[in-house]
């Protein structure tokens, strides 16, 4: 299953969800000035086709929020704008939007008059989902007042952003009128140039006001209070009251920790900003959280953070000896090529049965300036700081949890199955949006240079694909009984286990990526479009000589965009767990006998050695939505030529990162939290070929 993301309708995972409707048109009439208005019919709760997208989306009116200024463009362009939506209504079965064609721009001049020349525009609402919910196939849900069969993606919690004029549309139940200008409207309404005059130098626009608006204003202009809008029910009053100042308060509560654990102005100051943007951005307390998290992301790969400044060690071989007892104590594999030979002798004799957590913390304690034996909240906090009591530097637990936890933590994400790496291609990204690339079987062809010895431009293919790092974490905590316990597990168990975990939801993402969507038209689609399947009879064998031949045959066959050969081989040979022997021997055996008295052959294997055997648990795991199977095989070509699935990981860290704190003032305790940034897409179906196996 896609990831919430934005989507548009014409295009791979780009900006937005888009919506398109049609649009009935009242073209523009009149001489008088002002902006003409738009009412629309946006969207009435049906299933879209949205492109790329393996599923139709529904978006669930019931949860649809809106930004504070809903824009209209054209085509869907931020820079085309055409004006803004005043008036939304949502019943949680049609969504209805108003506005005014308003901006002084030439996208504006063409949507007015090609509707006053009778031109039938169409509409296209753009939305951000919050979370994508799948309904399988053979299960029904009930969405905006309709019930509606899977396979479907219901869009829940969807924002709002903006309506473009389009010229084709989808949800054909929907219409546009775009009404005379805005003088007209003044004229039906009889509006004295006086009351006008009045309202527009109190700042506003009489073309962008409703009906009630004008009136409250008119009524005030003549000394009479405004209309009383209709009273609201007590209990969704008392309800919205409550839920905001629930929101308000955690926002508020969060912040204040945030800024306890913060001696720098510089930082308390980014903090206070954040939390403004998130009260008014109406953002919910786990989204303050995950932006306070990415605003706060270190430099270095591995860090501790803590209350105020940056640590200080002294003793540097002190310390390596204190980390390489606790790497021998929690029986790091090989740790004893991570350290030199005059550490391990030091750690032999001063910790010849390894260090305990307590031990570990007393020493630091001590070092500044701590007198007792028993681990309290005063010896936490003196074994966390950063100098001793005179002011001079010392041992620093915050750098031996960084630098030990750093080493549990590969190893535990090493553990994990990684045949992802040699199928995938890998890039950097900068940030969190989403990073476009194109189509790698464009015209590069090179072209005869001509006497002028002038080169022409290449061009890259149509087809663009796209990606995006999102973040996933755990936190963990060493408690304070787990301290008196004396429990050094617990220290290097817990940053173990989440690189195991990081490593386990990679996996996920990336399997259930590549599984997802092969009977699309883009991937594997079951007519063969693509030239790059075969299922039936001819796949009864599964995997044999013959049936990777036709395998081969049919990826060399595969051309670009201009029908010429692509000019790549296959180079992986990719199988689930029951194939990976009989697929190692295929490429390992150069003579191959059949039993059958009747049957003519030879003895050669020509596929032996051809290409590299990846075997992958995920391929055939039940428990994966898509299209698993025991059976199935595909031969890929060199993701470093052609990619056919891509991951990106924020700023090239491939494996994940582990922070470490003491916790909270009046607790005993350490924190840990480990987090990832990655995204997963496929990329070029041209890079694959599929045999569905057993028939």
């Amino acid at each position: 299953m896609p990831k919430p993301k934005t989507i548009r309708a014409a295009a791979k995972q780009t900006d937005v969800i888009a919506m398109l409707a049609d649009v009935s048109i009242e073209a523009a009439s009149g001489d008088e000035k002002g902006p003409a208005k738009f009412d629309v019919v946006a969207y009435t709760g049906i299933p879209l086709t949205v492109d790329k997208y393996d599923l139709p989306v529904v978006v669930d009116l019931s949860t649809l929020s809106a930004t504070k200024s809903v824009v209209a463009n054209l085509d869907h362009n931020s820079q085309h704008r055409v004006g803004n939506v005043t008036a939304q209504t949502n019943d949680g079965k049609t969504l209805r939007l108003s506005g005014t064609a308003s901006a002084a721009t030439p996208y504006r001049d063409e949507v007015v008059a090609s509707a006053a020349s009778g031109f039938q525009w169409q509409a296209s609402i753009e939305a951000r989902p919050g979370k994508l919910e799948k309904v399988a196939a053979g299960k029904t849900v009930s969405v905006n007042g309709q019930q509606h069969a899977g396979p479907i993606y219901v869009a829940r919690n969807s924002t709002l952003k903006g309506f473009a004029f389009v010229s084709h549309g989808a949800d054909d139940n929907t219409t546009v009128n775009i009404a005379a200008s805005a003088a007209d409207t003044l004229k039906e309404k009889k509006m004295d140039k006086e009351l006008q005059a009045w309202i527009e130098s109190l700042g506003f626009v009489v073309a962008e006001l409703s009906d009630t608006q004008i009136e409250g204003l008119k009524a005030n202009y003549h000394g009479k209070p405004a209309p009383k809008k209709p009273a609201a029910k007590l209990d969704d009053v008392v309800a919205a009251y409550k839920a905001e100042n629930e929101r308000l308060e955690k926002i508020a509560a969060i912040t204040d920790t945030m800024l306890e654990k913060e001696s720098s102005n510089a930082v308390a100051e980014q903090i206070t900003a954040l939390a403004q943007l998130a009260v008014d951005s109406k953002w919910t307390p786990d989204q303050f959280e995950l932006e306070l998290l990415r605003a706060s992301r270190p430099q270095s790969h591995t860090v501790f953070r803590r209350r105020g400044g940056e640590e200080n060690p002294n003793s540097k071989q002190a310390q390596l000896v204190i980390e390489a007892a606790i790497c021998k104590s929690g029986g790091l594999s090989g740790f004893e090529k991570k350290f030199d030979e005059q550490t391990l002798d030091a750690m032999d004799k001063k910790f010849p049965h390894g260090i305990g957590l307590q031990q570990m913390l007393i020493i630091s304690a001590r070092a500044k300036g701590y007198q007792g034996d028993s681990i309290c909240l005063e010896a936490q906090r003196a074994a966390f700081a950063e100098v001793k009591a005179d002011g001079s530097s010392t041992l620093s637990v915050p750098g031996i949890l960084s630098n030990t936890a750093n080493k549990f933590l590969i190893e535990g994400w090493m553990s994990v199955e990684d045949s992802w790496r040699q199928i995938a291609a890998i890039r950097s990204v900068r940030d969190f949006k989403t990073v476009t690339s194109y189509s790698l079987t464009g015209a590069f062809s090179y072209d005869k240079v001509g006497p002028a010895g002038e080169l022409k431009h290449g061009t890259v293919g149509e087809l663009s694909y796209t990606n995006r790092a999102e973040t996933y974490g755990k936190m963990f905590a060493i408690t304070r009984q787990d301290i008196i316990n004396d429990d050094l597990s617990a220290l290097t168990a817990v940053p173990r286990r989440l690189g195991r975990g990081a490593g386990l939801k990679f996996n996920d993402v990336f399997w259930t990526e590549f599984l997802a969507s092969h009977t699309a038209s883009a991937w594997f689609p079951t007519s063969n479009a693509n030239g790059n399947y075969i299922e039936g009879a001819t796949t009864a064998s599964v995997l044999s000589i013959d049936t990777l031949s036709l395998g081969e045959t049919a990826f060399y066959n595969q051309t670009d965009a201009d029908s010429k050969p692509l000019g790549i081989s296959p180079e992986i040979l990719l199988v689930p767990n029951a194939l990976a022997t009989k697929a190692t021997t295929l490429m390992r055996d150069t003579e191959v006998r059949d039993t059958t008295s009747s049957t003519k052959y030879t003895t050669g294997n020509p596929h032996a050695g051809k290409w590299r055997v990846v075997r992958s648990s995920y391929l055939s795991n039940s428990a994966m939505a898509g299209a698993y199977s025991t059976t199935a095989w595909y031969l890929l070509a060199n993701p470093q030529n052609l990619a056919f699935i891509e991951a990106c990981f924020l700023n090239g860290n491939q494996s994940p990162t582990v922070e470490s704190a003491d916790a909270d003032f009046n607790t005993l305790g350490i924190q840990m939290r480990g987090y990832h940034d990655f995204g997963v897409a496929k990329q070029e179906y041209r890079a694959a070929f599929k045999s569905k196996g057993a028939a």
